[in-house]
Protein backbone atom coordinates (compact mmCIF):
# COMPACT_ATOMS: atom_id res chain seq x y z
CA UNK A 1 0.00 0.00 0.00
CA UNK A 2 1.35 2.98 -0.77
CA UNK A 3 1.33 6.65 1.34
CA UNK A 4 -1.39 8.26 -0.25
CA UNK A 5 -3.69 4.85 0.38
CA UNK A 6 -2.47 4.85 3.98
CA UNK A 7 -2.78 8.63 4.34
CA UNK A 8 -6.87 7.97 3.15
CA UNK A 9 -7.57 5.67 5.88
CA UNK A 10 -6.68 8.19 8.45
CA UNK A 11 -9.20 9.97 10.48
CA UNK A 12 -7.21 13.07 10.26
CA UNK A 13 -6.90 13.44 6.70
CA UNK A 14 -10.29 12.15 5.64
CA UNK A 15 -11.72 15.08 4.84
CA UNK A 16 -9.35 16.16 2.17
CA UNK A 17 -8.96 15.99 -1.28
CA UNK A 18 -7.21 13.34 -3.24
CA UNK A 19 -4.95 17.23 -4.12
CA UNK A 20 -4.79 17.98 -1.02
CA UNK A 21 -3.49 14.29 0.53
CA UNK A 22 -1.03 14.38 -2.28
CA UNK A 23 0.73 17.39 -0.61
CA UNK A 24 0.74 16.00 2.68
CA UNK A 25 2.29 12.54 1.12
CA UNK A 26 4.99 14.34 0.09
CA UNK A 27 5.94 15.53 3.45
CA UNK A 28 5.70 11.82 4.81
CA UNK A 29 8.45 9.54 5.77
CA UNK A 30 8.75 5.10 6.78
CA UNK A 31 10.08 4.38 9.39
CA UNK A 32 10.56 0.63 10.56
CA UNK A 33 10.76 -0.17 14.33
CA UNK A 34 11.76 -3.34 16.25
CA UNK A 35 9.46 -4.74 18.57
CA UNK A 36 10.47 -3.04 21.98
CA UNK A 37 12.16 0.17 20.81
CA UNK A 38 10.94 3.10 21.55
CA UNK A 39 9.47 5.67 18.47
CA UNK A 40 10.69 8.39 21.03
CA UNK A 41 10.50 9.17 25.12
CA UNK A 42 8.60 11.42 27.10
CA UNK A 43 10.57 14.79 27.22
CA UNK A 44 11.80 14.88 24.64
CA UNK A 45 11.42 17.46 22.45
CA UNK A 46 8.36 17.43 20.12
CA UNK A 47 9.78 16.86 16.14
CA UNK A 48 7.23 14.97 14.68
CA UNK A 49 3.71 13.23 14.74
CA UNK A 50 3.74 9.56 13.53
CA UNK A 51 0.74 7.46 11.87
CA UNK A 52 0.97 3.61 12.51
CA UNK A 53 0.53 1.64 9.15
CA UNK A 54 1.07 -1.55 10.87
CA UNK A 55 1.97 -2.83 14.29
CA UNK A 56 0.79 -1.98 17.89
CA UNK A 57 2.15 1.46 19.84
CA UNK A 58 2.23 1.67 23.40
CA UNK A 59 1.96 5.01 24.92
CA UNK A 60 3.66 5.37 28.41
CA UNK A 61 3.88 7.71 31.22
CA UNK A 62 5.92 7.36 33.75
CA UNK A 63 5.16 8.52 37.15
CA UNK A 64 7.24 10.58 40.27
CA UNK A 65 8.26 6.94 41.36
CA UNK A 66 9.46 6.17 38.12
CA UNK A 67 6.77 3.74 37.83
CA UNK A 68 5.08 3.43 34.00
CA UNK A 69 1.73 3.60 33.43
CA UNK A 70 0.39 3.14 29.93
CA UNK A 71 -1.94 5.30 28.21
CA UNK A 72 -2.86 3.65 26.02
CA UNK A 73 -2.19 1.10 22.77
CA UNK A 74 -2.77 2.62 19.33
CA UNK A 75 -3.09 0.12 16.09
CA UNK A 76 -3.30 0.80 12.38
CA UNK A 77 -4.44 3.65 11.15
CA UNK A 78 -4.11 5.82 14.37
CA UNK A 79 -1.75 8.88 15.36
CA UNK A 80 0.50 9.63 18.23
CA UNK A 81 0.95 12.41 19.98
CA UNK A 82 -2.50 13.33 19.98
CA UNK A 83 -1.91 16.46 20.57
CA UNK A 84 -0.34 16.45 17.45
CA UNK A 85 0.97 19.15 15.44
CA UNK A 86 -1.24 21.98 16.98
CA UNK A 87 1.09 22.18 20.35
CA UNK A 88 4.55 23.20 21.59
CA UNK A 89 6.27 21.72 23.70
CA UNK A 90 8.27 17.86 24.38
CA UNK A 91 6.51 15.37 23.85
CA UNK A 92 4.08 14.02 26.94
CA UNK A 93 4.38 10.47 26.73
CA UNK A 94 6.88 7.69 25.60
CA UNK A 95 6.21 5.59 23.08
CA UNK A 96 7.28 2.12 22.58
CA UNK A 97 7.00 -0.55 19.48
CA UNK A 98 5.17 -3.95 20.93
CA UNK A 99 5.48 -5.52 17.91
CA UNK A 100 7.63 -4.66 14.79
CA UNK A 101 5.82 -1.64 13.43
CA UNK A 102 5.72 0.48 9.97
CA UNK A 103 4.64 3.97 10.38
CA UNK A 104 4.71 7.02 8.65
CA UNK A 105 6.03 10.60 9.89
CA UNK A 106 5.84 13.66 9.23
CA UNK A 107 7.62 16.61 10.92
CA UNK A 108 5.84 19.46 12.04
CA UNK A 109 7.90 22.18 11.04
CA UNK A 110 7.14 20.99 7.50
CA UNK A 111 3.47 20.66 8.21
CA UNK A 112 3.10 24.09 9.96
CA UNK A 113 4.59 25.13 6.80
CA UNK A 114 1.93 23.10 4.44
CA UNK A 115 -1.13 24.72 6.41
CA UNK A 116 -0.17 28.48 6.12
CA UNK A 117 0.16 28.01 2.50
CA UNK A 118 -2.82 26.04 2.42
CA UNK A 119 -5.80 27.37 5.08
CA UNK A 120 -8.42 24.99 3.32
CA UNK A 121 -6.34 21.76 4.57
CA UNK A 122 -5.46 23.41 8.19
CA UNK A 123 -9.49 24.10 8.40
CA UNK A 124 -10.20 20.90 7.39
CA UNK A 125 -7.62 19.15 9.80
CA UNK A 126 -8.20 20.83 12.82
CA UNK A 127 -11.79 20.47 12.95
CA UNK A 128 -10.91 16.80 12.82
CA UNK A 129 -8.62 17.26 15.76
CA UNK A 130 -10.93 19.32 18.03
CA UNK A 131 -13.90 16.12 17.07
CA UNK A 132 -11.22 13.77 18.32
CA UNK A 133 -9.88 15.65 21.51
CA UNK A 134 -13.87 15.69 22.28
CA UNK A 135 -14.43 12.07 22.07
CA UNK A 136 -11.53 11.57 24.19
CA UNK A 137 -12.79 14.29 26.61
CA UNK A 138 -16.13 12.33 27.05
CA UNK A 139 -14.24 8.90 27.27
CA UNK A 140 -12.24 10.17 30.53
CA UNK A 141 -15.82 11.58 31.77
CA UNK A 142 -17.49 8.32 31.59
CA UNK A 143 -14.15 6.62 32.91
CA UNK A 144 -14.28 8.64 36.07
CA UNK A 145 -18.03 7.79 36.89
CA UNK A 146 -17.56 4.01 36.03
CA UNK A 147 -17.44 1.49 38.65
CA UNK A 148 -14.29 -1.30 38.67
CA UNK A 149 -16.22 -3.54 36.66
CA UNK A 150 -17.69 -1.13 34.00
CA UNK A 151 -14.01 0.29 34.00
CA UNK A 152 -12.78 -3.31 32.54
CA UNK A 153 -15.90 -3.32 30.11
CA UNK A 154 -15.17 -0.24 29.10
CA UNK A 155 -11.32 -1.32 28.33
CA UNK A 156 -12.78 -4.17 26.67
CA UNK A 157 -14.81 -2.53 23.89
CA UNK A 158 -12.20 0.25 23.38
CA UNK A 159 -9.78 -2.77 22.45
CA UNK A 160 -12.76 -4.34 20.48
CA UNK A 161 -13.02 -1.43 18.48
CA UNK A 162 -9.18 -0.62 17.82
CA UNK A 163 -7.74 -4.24 17.59
CA UNK A 164 -10.71 -6.17 17.21
CA UNK A 165 -13.20 -8.17 14.36
CA UNK A 166 -17.06 -7.74 14.75
CA UNK A 167 -19.18 -10.88 13.72
CA UNK A 168 -22.64 -11.00 12.17
CA UNK A 169 -23.41 -13.62 15.09
CA UNK A 170 -23.22 -10.60 17.48
CA UNK A 171 -19.68 -11.91 18.73
CA UNK A 172 -16.23 -10.07 18.16
CA UNK A 173 -12.42 -11.08 18.26
CA UNK A 174 -9.71 -9.01 19.63
CA UNK A 175 -6.16 -9.10 20.99
CA UNK A 176 -5.32 -8.67 24.45
CA UNK A 177 -1.91 -6.49 23.88
CA UNK A 178 -1.44 -5.82 27.89
CA UNK A 179 -1.63 -8.17 30.55
CA UNK A 180 -4.02 -7.80 33.50
CA UNK A 181 -1.39 -5.60 35.70
CA UNK A 182 -0.84 -2.95 32.39
CA UNK A 183 -5.01 -3.39 32.46
CA UNK A 184 -5.45 -2.41 36.05
CA UNK A 185 -2.82 1.06 35.36
CA UNK A 186 -4.89 1.46 32.58
CA UNK A 187 -8.27 2.20 34.45
CA UNK A 188 -7.12 2.72 37.91
CA UNK A 189 -7.55 -0.62 39.26
CA UNK A 190 -5.50 -3.35 41.10
CA UNK A 191 -4.65 -6.11 39.27
CA UNK A 192 -6.72 -8.49 41.29
CA UNK A 193 -9.23 -6.30 41.00
CA UNK A 194 -9.23 -6.67 36.88
CA UNK A 195 -7.82 -10.66 37.29
CA UNK A 196 -11.64 -10.73 39.51
CA UNK A 197 -13.81 -9.19 37.36
CA UNK A 198 -12.22 -10.87 33.93
CA UNK A 199 -13.23 -14.13 35.68
CA UNK A 200 -16.64 -13.57 36.19
CA UNK A 201 -17.00 -12.26 32.78
CA UNK A 202 -15.33 -15.59 31.69
CA UNK A 203 -18.21 -17.79 34.05
CA UNK A 204 -20.63 -15.42 32.86
CA UNK A 205 -19.77 -16.96 29.22
CA UNK A 206 -19.30 -12.94 28.23
CA UNK A 207 -15.63 -13.73 27.37
CA UNK A 208 -14.23 -17.15 25.56
CA UNK A 209 -10.84 -17.10 25.12
CA UNK A 210 -6.67 -17.82 26.09
CA UNK A 211 -3.53 -15.56 26.43
CA UNK A 212 -3.87 -12.67 24.03
CA UNK A 213 -6.66 -13.79 21.80
CA UNK A 214 -10.12 -13.40 22.95
CA UNK A 215 -13.49 -14.08 22.25
CA UNK A 216 -16.29 -11.41 23.65
CA UNK A 217 -20.02 -11.66 23.39
CA UNK A 218 -21.17 -7.78 22.71
CA UNK A 219 -24.78 -8.29 23.60
CA UNK A 220 -24.07 -9.91 26.77
CA UNK A 221 -21.51 -6.92 27.33
CA UNK A 222 -24.02 -4.33 26.38
CA UNK A 223 -26.54 -5.98 29.07
CA UNK A 224 -23.69 -6.69 31.90
CA UNK A 225 -22.09 -2.97 31.60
Amino acid sequence: MDTLAVLKEIELFRGLTEDELRKVATLATEHRVPRGAYVFMEGEDRQAVYFIRRGLIKIVKVDEEGREHIVNILGAGEMFPHVGFFQEGPYPASAQAMETSLLLAIRNAAFDALLMEHPDIARKVMRVMGSKILQLQAKLQELAVYDSRERVIALIRHFVDEHGTRHPDGTATFRLPVTHAEMAHMVGLTRESVNRIWNQLRRDGILTGDKDQWTVRLDLLAKRG
